[in-house]
Protein backbone atom coordinates (compact mmCIF):
# COMPACT_ATOMS: atom_id res chain seq x y z
CA UNK A 1 0.00 0.00 0.00
CA UNK A 2 1.38 3.55 -0.40
CA UNK A 3 2.27 5.77 2.24
CA UNK A 4 2.12 9.47 2.67
CA UNK A 5 5.55 10.82 2.01
CA UNK A 6 4.63 14.28 4.20
CA UNK A 7 4.23 12.28 7.44
CA UNK A 8 6.87 11.66 10.18
CA UNK A 9 7.89 8.49 11.44
CA UNK A 10 6.27 9.01 14.97
CA UNK A 11 3.35 9.89 13.49
CA UNK A 12 3.26 6.49 11.26
CA UNK A 13 4.30 4.25 14.37
CA UNK A 14 1.63 6.32 16.93
CA UNK A 15 -2.34 5.47 16.96
CA UNK A 16 -4.40 5.87 13.56
CA UNK A 17 -7.24 7.57 16.72
CA UNK A 18 -6.17 9.66 19.50
CA UNK A 19 -7.41 6.97 22.48
CA UNK A 20 -9.98 8.16 24.84
CA UNK A 21 -8.32 9.80 28.32
CA UNK A 22 -7.61 6.62 30.67
CA UNK A 23 -6.63 4.81 27.60
CA UNK A 24 -3.44 4.05 26.86
CA UNK A 25 -2.81 2.28 23.22
CA UNK A 26 -1.62 -1.35 23.07
CA UNK A 27 -0.48 -2.29 19.67
CA UNK A 28 0.84 -5.64 20.33
CA UNK A 29 -1.79 -7.59 22.26
CA UNK A 30 -4.90 -5.09 21.43
CA UNK A 31 -8.79 -5.64 23.17
CA UNK A 32 -10.32 -7.55 20.36
CA UNK A 33 -13.49 -10.15 20.20
CA UNK A 34 -12.07 -12.77 17.72
CA UNK A 35 -14.02 -15.60 19.73
CA UNK A 36 -17.52 -13.90 18.48
CA UNK A 37 -15.95 -13.43 15.18
CA UNK A 38 -14.60 -16.89 14.52
CA UNK A 39 -17.99 -18.38 15.78
CA UNK A 40 -20.44 -16.44 13.90
CA UNK A 41 -18.57 -16.85 10.83
CA UNK A 42 -18.46 -20.35 10.89
CA UNK A 43 -22.35 -20.99 12.18
CA UNK A 44 -23.68 -18.59 9.68
CA UNK A 45 -20.81 -20.60 7.13
CA UNK A 46 -22.10 -23.97 8.05
CA UNK A 47 -25.97 -23.12 7.99
CA UNK A 48 -25.09 -21.47 4.19
CA UNK A 49 -23.05 -24.53 3.27
CA UNK A 50 -25.97 -27.02 4.75
CA UNK A 51 -28.51 -24.93 2.76
CA UNK A 52 -26.80 -24.81 -0.28
CA UNK A 53 -26.10 -28.66 -0.48
CA UNK A 54 -29.72 -29.04 -0.04
CA UNK A 55 -30.47 -27.03 -2.83
CA UNK A 56 -28.03 -28.91 -5.27
CA UNK A 57 -29.32 -32.38 -4.39
CA UNK A 58 -32.84 -31.17 -5.43
CA UNK A 59 -31.51 -30.05 -8.55
CA UNK A 60 -29.07 -32.67 -9.40
CA UNK A 61 -30.80 -35.44 -8.33
CA UNK A 62 -34.98 -35.08 -7.79
CA UNK A 63 -35.50 -31.57 -10.57
CA UNK A 64 -32.33 -32.96 -12.65
CA UNK A 65 -32.87 -29.61 -14.59
CA UNK A 66 -31.14 -26.64 -13.63
CA UNK A 67 -32.36 -22.70 -14.60
CA UNK A 68 -31.13 -19.17 -14.47
CA UNK A 69 -31.47 -18.14 -11.06
CA UNK A 70 -29.28 -21.42 -10.26
CA UNK A 71 -26.19 -19.58 -11.57
CA UNK A 72 -27.15 -17.05 -10.19
CA UNK A 73 -27.21 -18.43 -6.73
CA UNK A 74 -23.49 -20.13 -7.65
CA UNK A 75 -22.18 -16.48 -8.45
CA UNK A 76 -23.37 -15.30 -5.49
CA UNK A 77 -22.12 -18.01 -3.37
CA UNK A 78 -18.62 -17.24 -4.36
CA UNK A 79 -19.00 -13.52 -3.16
CA UNK A 80 -20.17 -14.75 -0.22
CA UNK A 81 -17.45 -17.38 0.41
CA UNK A 82 -14.74 -14.04 -0.63
CA UNK A 83 -16.51 -11.93 2.02
CA UNK A 84 -15.99 -14.86 4.50
CA UNK A 85 -12.49 -15.12 4.03
CA UNK A 86 -11.79 -10.97 4.46
CA UNK A 87 -13.84 -11.87 7.67
CA UNK A 88 -11.14 -14.49 8.67
CA UNK A 89 -8.62 -11.82 7.13
CA UNK A 90 -9.11 -9.07 9.48
CA UNK A 91 -9.71 -11.86 12.37
CA UNK A 92 -5.93 -12.75 11.98
CA UNK A 93 -4.43 -9.20 11.33
CA UNK A 94 -5.57 -6.76 13.41
CA UNK A 95 -8.94 -8.61 15.82
CA UNK A 96 -12.82 -8.22 15.29
CA UNK A 97 -13.93 -5.33 17.34
CA UNK A 98 -10.51 -3.90 17.54
CA UNK A 99 -10.33 0.15 18.59
CA UNK A 100 -8.60 2.11 16.43
CA UNK A 101 -6.27 3.94 18.91
CA UNK A 102 -4.74 -0.07 19.14
CA UNK A 103 -3.82 0.16 15.47
CA UNK A 104 -0.95 2.02 13.96
CA UNK A 105 -1.27 4.57 11.56
CA UNK A 106 0.79 2.68 8.84
CA UNK A 107 -0.75 -0.55 9.42
CA UNK A 108 -4.52 0.99 8.76
CA UNK A 109 -4.03 1.03 5.02
CA UNK A 110 -3.83 -2.65 4.88
CA UNK A 111 -7.08 -3.42 7.59
CA UNK A 112 -8.99 -0.41 5.54
CA UNK A 113 -8.20 -2.06 2.28
CA UNK A 114 -9.79 -5.62 3.47
CA UNK A 115 -12.81 -3.79 4.22
CA UNK A 116 -13.27 -2.32 1.36
CA UNK A 117 -12.81 -5.32 -0.73
CA UNK A 118 -15.19 -7.05 1.99
CA UNK A 119 -17.84 -4.39 1.33
CA UNK A 120 -17.51 -4.77 -1.68
CA UNK A 121 -18.40 -8.48 -1.79
CA UNK A 122 -21.04 -8.12 0.65
CA UNK A 123 -22.99 -5.77 -1.70
CA UNK A 124 -22.91 -7.80 -4.98
CA UNK A 125 -23.89 -10.95 -2.50
CA UNK A 126 -27.24 -9.24 -1.45
CA UNK A 127 -27.69 -8.11 -5.09
CA UNK A 128 -27.03 -11.24 -6.56
CA UNK A 129 -28.79 -13.15 -4.16
CA UNK A 130 -32.02 -10.88 -4.10
CA UNK A 131 -32.13 -11.42 -7.88
CA UNK A 132 -31.85 -14.89 -7.62
CA UNK A 133 -35.06 -15.10 -5.50
CA UNK A 134 -37.02 -12.83 -7.77
CA UNK A 135 -36.51 -14.72 -10.93
CA UNK A 136 -36.94 -18.13 -9.38
CA UNK A 137 -40.13 -16.87 -7.37
CA UNK A 138 -41.43 -15.23 -11.25
CA UNK A 139 -40.53 -18.74 -12.44
CA UNK A 140 -42.31 -20.47 -9.78
CA UNK A 141 -46.13 -18.32 -9.84
CA UNK A 142 -46.22 -16.91 -12.70
CA UNK A 143 -47.31 -19.61 -15.67
CA UNK A 144 -45.48 -19.72 -18.82
CA UNK A 145 -46.21 -17.40 -21.62
CA UNK A 146 -47.79 -15.25 -19.09
CA UNK A 147 -47.37 -11.48 -18.53
CA UNK A 148 -49.70 -10.77 -15.67
CA UNK A 149 -49.27 -7.76 -12.57
CA UNK A 150 -47.28 -10.34 -10.89
CA UNK A 151 -44.62 -10.88 -13.57
CA UNK A 152 -44.16 -7.30 -14.41
CA UNK A 153 -44.02 -6.24 -10.89
CA UNK A 154 -40.91 -8.79 -9.59
CA UNK A 155 -39.26 -7.32 -12.99
CA UNK A 156 -39.54 -3.58 -11.84
CA UNK A 157 -38.31 -4.58 -8.13
CA UNK A 158 -35.62 -6.58 -10.18
CA UNK A 159 -34.18 -4.02 -11.53
CA UNK A 160 -34.79 -1.62 -8.89
CA UNK A 161 -32.62 -3.69 -6.57
CA UNK A 162 -30.06 -4.83 -9.32
CA UNK A 163 -29.21 -0.71 -10.00
CA UNK A 164 -29.43 -0.26 -6.34
CA UNK A 165 -26.53 -2.66 -5.50
CA UNK A 166 -24.75 -1.80 -8.57
CA UNK A 167 -24.87 1.75 -8.00
CA UNK A 168 -23.78 1.40 -4.10
CA UNK A 169 -20.49 -0.61 -5.41
CA UNK A 170 -20.08 2.44 -8.47
CA UNK A 171 -19.81 4.70 -5.58
CA UNK A 172 -17.85 3.20 -3.31
CA UNK A 173 -15.11 2.56 -5.44
CA UNK A 174 -15.14 6.41 -7.26
CA UNK A 175 -15.93 7.97 -2.94
CA UNK A 176 -12.54 8.88 -3.05
CA UNK A 177 -9.94 10.60 -5.40
CA UNK A 178 -7.05 9.04 -6.09
CA UNK A 179 -8.82 5.54 -5.27
CA UNK A 180 -6.01 4.51 -2.78
CA UNK A 181 -7.56 7.08 -0.79
CA UNK A 182 -10.49 5.10 -0.43
CA UNK A 183 -7.84 2.70 2.27
CA UNK A 184 -5.21 5.14 2.64
CA UNK A 185 -6.02 7.96 5.33
CA UNK A 186 -1.93 8.62 4.66
CA UNK A 187 -2.62 9.92 1.28
CA UNK A 188 -3.17 14.39 1.60
CA UNK A 189 -3.87 14.63 -2.06
CA UNK A 190 -7.07 14.69 -3.47
CA UNK A 191 -10.45 14.62 -2.18
CA UNK A 192 -13.51 12.38 -1.04
CA UNK A 193 -17.03 12.21 -0.74
CA UNK A 194 -19.29 11.99 2.15
CA UNK A 195 -20.23 8.51 2.71
CA UNK A 196 -23.32 9.20 3.78
CA UNK A 197 -24.11 10.22 0.51
CA UNK A 198 -24.21 6.21 -0.22
CA UNK A 199 -24.30 4.44 2.56
CA UNK A 200 -27.31 5.23 3.97
CA UNK A 201 -29.70 4.58 0.58
CA UNK A 202 -28.02 1.83 -0.04
CA UNK A 203 -28.86 0.19 3.58
CA UNK A 204 -32.63 1.56 3.85
CA UNK A 205 -33.31 -0.44 0.23
CA UNK A 206 -32.69 -3.65 1.52
CA UNK A 207 -35.31 -4.37 3.96
CA UNK A 208 -37.33 -2.15 1.68
CA UNK A 209 -36.99 -4.67 -1.26
CA UNK A 210 -37.03 -8.31 1.50
CA UNK A 211 -40.14 -6.60 2.27
CA UNK A 212 -41.71 -6.72 -1.22
CA UNK A 213 -39.96 -9.85 -1.81
CA UNK A 214 -41.67 -11.69 1.34
CA UNK A 215 -45.51 -10.61 0.87
CA UNK A 216 -44.76 -11.09 -3.37
CA UNK A 217 -46.11 -14.84 -3.49
CA UNK A 218 -48.65 -14.91 -0.35
CA UNK A 219 -51.33 -13.59 -2.24
CA UNK A 220 -50.12 -16.43 -5.21
CA UNK A 221 -50.33 -18.92 -2.32
CA UNK A 222 -53.64 -18.09 -0.51
CA UNK A 223 -55.40 -18.25 -3.82
CA UNK A 224 -54.34 -22.03 -4.49
CA UNK A 225 -57.12 -24.55 -4.42
CA UNK A 226 -55.79 -26.76 -1.24
CA UNK A 227 -56.09 -26.94 2.35
CA UNK A 228 -55.42 -24.16 4.68
CA UNK A 229 -53.10 -26.42 6.45
CA UNK A 230 -51.11 -26.72 3.48
CA UNK A 231 -51.45 -23.03 2.64
CA UNK A 232 -49.61 -22.47 5.94
CA UNK A 233 -46.97 -24.49 5.26
CA UNK A 234 -46.03 -23.30 1.95
CA UNK A 235 -46.41 -19.48 3.07
CA UNK A 236 -44.20 -20.74 5.66
CA UNK A 237 -41.80 -21.84 3.57
CA UNK A 238 -41.39 -18.33 1.76
CA UNK A 239 -41.60 -16.48 4.98
CA UNK A 240 -37.99 -17.91 5.64
CA UNK A 241 -36.72 -14.04 4.70
CA UNK A 242 -38.45 -12.68 8.02
CA UNK A 243 -35.07 -13.73 9.16
CA UNK A 244 -33.10 -11.51 6.28
CA UNK A 245 -35.60 -8.74 6.49
CA UNK A 246 -34.62 -8.74 10.68
CA UNK A 247 -31.04 -8.75 10.02
CA UNK A 248 -31.49 -5.97 7.31
CA UNK A 249 -32.96 -3.78 9.90
CA UNK A 250 -30.68 -4.24 12.48
CA UNK A 251 -28.19 -2.92 10.06
CA UNK A 252 -29.28 -0.07 8.84
CA UNK A 253 -29.30 0.59 12.66
CA UNK A 254 -25.73 -0.12 12.73
CA UNK A 255 -24.76 1.82 9.20
CA UNK A 256 -25.78 4.97 11.22
CA UNK A 257 -23.94 4.21 14.50
CA UNK A 258 -20.80 3.58 11.79
CA UNK A 259 -21.06 7.16 9.80
CA UNK A 260 -21.04 8.67 12.84
CA UNK A 261 -18.30 7.07 15.10
CA UNK A 262 -14.25 7.88 14.22
CA UNK A 263 -13.48 4.22 15.02
CA UNK A 264 -14.47 3.06 12.66
CA UNK A 265 -12.30 -0.87 12.98
CA UNK A 266 -14.22 -1.04 15.64
CA UNK A 267 -18.41 -0.16 14.67
CA UNK A 268 -17.52 -2.02 10.74
CA UNK A 269 -16.86 -5.18 12.85
CA UNK A 270 -20.59 -4.92 13.95
CA UNK A 271 -21.64 -4.07 11.06
CA UNK A 272 -20.17 -7.13 8.79
CA UNK A 273 -21.75 -9.47 11.54
CA UNK A 274 -25.35 -7.85 10.48
CA UNK A 275 -24.67 -7.68 7.39
CA UNK A 276 -23.06 -11.17 7.46
CA UNK A 277 -26.93 -12.84 9.19
CA UNK A 278 -28.34 -10.88 6.58
CA UNK A 279 -26.35 -13.18 3.66
CA UNK A 280 -27.27 -16.15 5.25
CA UNK A 281 -30.93 -15.45 6.09
CA UNK A 282 -30.93 -14.56 2.01
CA UNK A 283 -29.48 -18.12 1.14
CA UNK A 284 -32.04 -19.67 3.33
CA UNK A 285 -34.96 -17.91 1.36
CA UNK A 286 -33.20 -18.71 -1.38
CA UNK A 287 -32.75 -22.44 -0.82
CA UNK A 288 -35.64 -23.01 1.34
CA UNK A 289 -38.28 -23.99 -1.41
CA UNK A 290 -36.50 -26.90 -2.24
CA UNK A 291 -36.25 -28.95 0.90
CA UNK A 292 -39.52 -30.18 0.65
CA UNK A 293 -38.19 -32.10 -2.36
CA UNK A 294 -35.30 -33.46 -0.85
CA UNK A 295 -37.16 -34.97 2.77
CA UNK A 296 -40.26 -36.22 0.79
CA UNK A 297 -40.58 -39.83 0.73
CA UNK A 298 -40.02 -40.68 -2.81
CA UNK A 299 -36.54 -39.79 -2.55
CA UNK A 300 -33.42 -42.13 -0.97
CA UNK A 301 -32.93 -38.93 1.63
CA UNK A 302 -36.53 -38.49 2.81
CA UNK A 303 -37.12 -42.50 3.11
CA UNK A 304 -33.96 -43.10 5.29
CA UNK A 305 -34.97 -40.16 7.70
CA UNK A 306 -38.57 -41.35 8.11
CA UNK A 307 -36.93 -44.86 8.33
CA UNK A 308 -34.84 -43.21 11.34
CA UNK A 309 -37.48 -41.53 12.83
CA UNK A 310 -39.69 -44.46 12.51
CA UNK A 311 -36.83 -46.59 14.61
CA UNK A 312 -36.50 -44.39 17.30
CA UNK A 313 -40.36 -43.30 17.88
CA UNK A 314 -42.24 -46.71 17.54
CA UNK A 315 -41.91 -49.03 20.71
CA UNK A 316 -39.77 -52.57 20.44
CA UNK A 317 -42.77 -54.87 18.84
CA UNK A 318 -42.07 -59.01 19.38
CA UNK A 319 -40.91 -61.46 16.50
CA UNK A 320 -44.45 -62.39 15.53
CA UNK A 321 -45.65 -58.88 15.16
CA UNK A 322 -42.94 -57.84 13.20
CA UNK A 323 -43.35 -61.13 10.82
CA UNK A 324 -46.74 -59.65 10.48
CA UNK A 325 -45.98 -56.40 9.89
CA UNK A 326 -43.30 -55.43 7.40
CA UNK A 327 -42.14 -52.23 5.79
CA UNK A 328 -43.91 -51.44 2.90
CA UNK A 329 -43.32 -51.84 0.06
CA UNK A 330 -41.40 -55.47 0.56
CA UNK A 331 -41.66 -58.10 -1.76
CA UNK A 332 -44.11 -60.92 -0.28
CA UNK A 333 -43.19 -63.93 1.86
CA UNK A 334 -44.58 -67.04 0.46
CA UNK A 335 -45.84 -69.42 2.99
CA UNK A 336 -46.40 -66.60 5.75
CA UNK A 337 -50.33 -65.86 4.33
CA UNK A 338 -52.90 -67.32 6.61
CA UNK A 339 -55.40 -69.75 5.67
CA UNK A 340 -59.07 -68.38 6.59
CA UNK A 341 -60.77 -70.16 9.18
CA UNK A 342 -64.23 -71.10 7.62
CA UNK A 343 -65.37 -71.56 11.38
CA UNK A 344 -64.88 -68.27 12.29
CA UNK A 345 -66.61 -67.21 9.07
CA UNK A 346 -69.77 -69.15 8.42
CA UNK A 347 -72.02 -70.38 10.86
CA UNK A 348 -74.50 -73.48 10.71
CA UNK A 349 -77.76 -72.96 11.09
CA UNK A 350 -79.85 -74.68 13.88
CA UNK A 351 -82.66 -76.38 12.14
CA UNK A 352 -85.02 -75.83 15.26
CA UNK A 353 -84.94 -72.35 14.23
CA UNK A 354 -88.01 -72.49 11.97
CA UNK A 355 -89.92 -75.74 12.88
CA UNK A 356 -92.16 -77.96 10.48
CA UNK A 357 -95.60 -77.64 10.45
CA UNK A 358 -98.01 -80.80 9.51
CA UNK A 359 -100.91 -79.00 7.21
CA UNK A 360 -103.84 -81.45 6.60
CA UNK A 361 -104.58 -82.35 3.32
CA UNK A 362 -107.70 -83.47 1.32
CA UNK A 363 -106.54 -86.97 0.13
CA UNK A 364 -108.72 -89.87 1.31
CA UNK A 365 -108.41 -91.92 4.44
CA UNK A 366 -107.07 -94.92 2.10
CA UNK A 367 -104.19 -92.73 0.83
CA UNK A 368 -103.44 -91.70 4.21
CA UNK A 369 -102.90 -94.98 5.51
CA UNK A 370 -100.69 -96.35 2.32
CA UNK A 371 -98.52 -93.42 3.00
CA UNK A 372 -98.84 -94.11 6.72
CA UNK A 373 -98.11 -97.70 5.66
CA UNK A 374 -94.65 -96.75 4.25
CA UNK A 375 -91.69 -98.25 6.15
CA UNK A 376 -89.73 -95.75 8.55
CA UNK A 377 -86.72 -94.47 7.78
CA UNK A 378 -87.56 -95.46 3.97
CA UNK A 379 -86.66 -93.80 0.84
CA UNK A 380 -89.49 -91.46 -0.09
CA UNK A 381 -88.50 -89.94 -3.78
CA UNK A 382 -85.17 -90.09 -5.78
CA UNK A 383 -84.16 -86.80 -8.03
CA UNK A 384 -81.43 -87.14 -10.60
CA UNK A 385 -79.87 -84.57 -12.70
CA UNK A 386 -77.45 -83.68 -14.66
CA UNK A 387 -75.72 -80.39 -15.24
CA UNK A 388 -73.29 -79.79 -17.81
CA UNK A 389 -70.49 -76.71 -17.87
CA UNK A 390 -69.21 -75.62 -21.37
CA UNK A 391 -66.59 -72.93 -21.18
CA UNK A 392 -65.89 -70.88 -24.22
CA UNK A 393 -62.58 -68.84 -25.28
CA UNK A 394 -61.46 -67.16 -28.09
CA UNK A 395 -59.39 -68.67 -29.98
CA UNK A 396 -56.09 -67.36 -31.76
CA UNK A 397 -57.86 -67.04 -34.85
CA UNK A 398 -61.11 -65.50 -33.45
CA UNK A 399 -62.93 -68.66 -33.53
CA UNK A 400 -64.74 -70.18 -30.41
CA UNK A 401 -63.01 -73.16 -28.40
CA UNK A 402 -64.56 -75.18 -25.98
CA UNK A 403 -61.13 -77.08 -25.24
CA UNK A 404 -59.57 -73.68 -23.84
CA UNK A 405 -59.74 -75.80 -19.96
CA UNK A 406 -59.08 -79.57 -19.22
CA UNK A 407 -62.70 -79.91 -17.34
CA UNK A 408 -64.40 -78.02 -19.81
CA UNK A 409 -66.20 -81.21 -21.52
CA UNK A 410 -66.60 -82.88 -18.02
CA UNK A 411 -70.60 -83.76 -17.09
CA UNK A 412 -71.36 -83.76 -13.06
CA UNK A 413 -74.06 -86.04 -11.80
CA UNK A 414 -75.46 -85.48 -8.43
CA UNK A 415 -77.79 -87.52 -7.20
CA UNK A 416 -79.79 -85.91 -4.25
CA UNK A 417 -81.37 -88.23 -1.90
CA UNK A 418 -84.53 -86.91 0.56
CA UNK A 419 -86.21 -89.05 3.23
Amino acid sequence: MSQGPSLPEDVLNGPALPPPLGEVPDFDNPWNQNNIGRMTNALCLFATTLAVLTRAYAKVFCEKKAHLEDYIGVASLGTYFGSIWCAYRVIHTSGAFTHQWNIRVKDLADILYIHHVGLNLCSATLGLGKAAILIEWNRIFVPRGTRNSFYWFCKAILAFSSLAHVAFIVAENMSCFPHEKIWDRTILQGYCIDHRIFHVPGALVSPAVIFIILILPQRAIWSLQMSRKNKVGISLVFLVGLLALVSSIFRVVVTFGFLESADKTHTISGLYLWTLAEMTCQFLAFCAPSVPRVFSQTHPIGRLINSLLSRVSLPKRSSTSLTASRSWPSPPVYGETKRWDASKMYHKIKDTAMPLVRYPTNHGKDEQEDSTASPAGGILMTTDFTAEITVVQDGVDGSRSIQAYPWADRTYKVERSAV
